[in-house]
């Protein structure tokens, strides 16, 4: 939040005095009004400011965990292909380590995909 939330050289404008008329309680109404919806409208500005500030920070950190687990797994599948050579061969073993991430994720997109026909689903979950 490198702008000021509000504009100190900016001065209410006070609402006139209470003369007793109709006229000038309106006045006094609209001018309060008026403060309170400028009141609201910073207070709605330093919060959509503070989600959208807390959502920055979560959309890196979660960009970097993704980041961190993909190169895990890359790892993990390289490793598991290299410990499986000297038994089975490289070819038999790249060819068990692709086979079980392959069933691995159809098992997952089966299960995204009842999760996600369950939201539509009238029943729930």
């Amino acid at each position: 939040m490198s702008e000021p939330d509000a504009d100190l050289s900016e001065k209410p404008v006070p609402p006139p005095a209470d003369d007793g008329s109709v006229r000038a309680s309106i006045a006094r109404l609209l001018a309060s009004g008026r403060e309170l919806a400028e009141a609201e409208l910073a207070w709605a500005r330093l919060k959509a400011a503070l989600i959208a500030d807390g959502l920055r920070k979560w959309a890196m950190f979660a960009t970097l965990a993704l980041i961190f687990l993909v190169l895990g797994v890359v790892i993990l599948t390289g490793s598991a292909i290299i410990a499986l050579a000297p038994y089975v061969g490289w070819l038999v073993a790249s060819l068990i380590v692709a086979g079980v991430c392959i069933a691995a994720a159809v098992v997952s997109a089966l299960f995204a995909r009842k999760a996600f026909l369950a939201l539509f689903d009238e029943e729930g979950l």
